[in-house]
């Protein structure tokens, strides 16, 4: 016979855990002594290292109880099952997580010096986004309860990869006055195309007129009539709807950075 101590290290467990076992009645001593101290037998190494499986499975102490009372091997194996398919759904968790930390690191590195700048006439690429399903003003409120529902469709991983972000803004002939109650849609571009769920629309190639603005109403609106009056001068035409991009991953206020870049595509 062994001591609980000794028992305990043969087991790779602790004394502790022998007594908290002996006093839920899942795993009981061979002999307890008349002074009270707990003997165990080597046969029950082979039960306890079972039960101690279990519970490194996360069944519930209940459920082992339960199943050692019974020896019903179907009931184990639906117990198993479900533990089965907990493990996989970790699985595919930490996998998603593992190819969204690896594309981060993949990305160039953002900089964080920003200014103000003018209109100018910028060339970019083609480029897909996710976007909201629906459109909303800009208020506080209507922006945070899009802001979740937009990220819980995409997961909320998708805030980690460093791919652009932003929104898509009914307001044409950048006009600022419209501004404040035009509508628009949440944008992240599109990373680990693995999601069917959520509609994607497509930056076209070509050029932009793009300007920097400070994330504030004032600036945006000071911005939009900046970049009203280049496209007038210079007799150019315009898309109805601005790309509104942040120009690094830290969210300041109304889902969006500290700086951000308004674009409109020439036509």
């Amino acid at each position: 016979m062994l001591t609980i101590r000794k028992f305990a290290e043969l087991a790779g467990t602790t004394r502790r855990t022998l007594l908290f076992y002996d006093q839920e009645d899942v795993f009981k001593p061979a002999h307890i002594a008349d002074n009270g101290y707990r003997y165990y037998s080597y046969d029950q190494l082979y039960q306890l290292k079972f039960i101690l499986q279990l519970r490194h499975l996360d069944l519930p102490l209940a459920t082992i109880k339960e199943l050692l009372a019974t020896n019903d091997a179907t009931q184990l194996n639906e117990q198993l099952k479900a533990v089965s398919s907990h493990i996989q759904t970790e699985i595919d968790n930490l996998t998603r997580l593992k190819a969204t930390l690896t594309e981060r690191f993949q990305q160039p590195a953002i900089s964080t010096e920003r200014q103000l700048q003018s209109p100018t006439i910028v060339e970019r690429p083609a480029m897909s986004f996710w976007c909201s399903p629906k459109s909303v003003g800009c208020t506080d409120d209507d922006i945070s309860a899009l802001y979740q529902t937009f990220y819980q469709l995409i997961g909320p991983l998708k805030l980690l990869d460093k791919h652009e972000s932003g929104f898509f803004t009914a307001l044409a002939n950048s006009n600022a006055q419209a501004y404040p109650t035009a509508n628009f849609q949440i944008i992240k571009a599109v990373s680990l195309a693995d999601i069917t769920t959520v509609p994607i629309i497509q930056r076209p190639a070509g050029q932009y007129v793009v300007a920097t603005a400070m994330n504030d109403m004032g600036s945006i609106l000071h911005t939009l009539e900046n970049i009203q009056h280049y496209v007038n001068r210079h007799h150019l035409t315009i898309a109805t709807r601005m790309w509104q991009l942040n120009l690094d991953e830290w969210l300041t206020s109304k889902a969006g950075s500290q700086y951000i870049s308004l674009e409109y595509q020439l036509m």
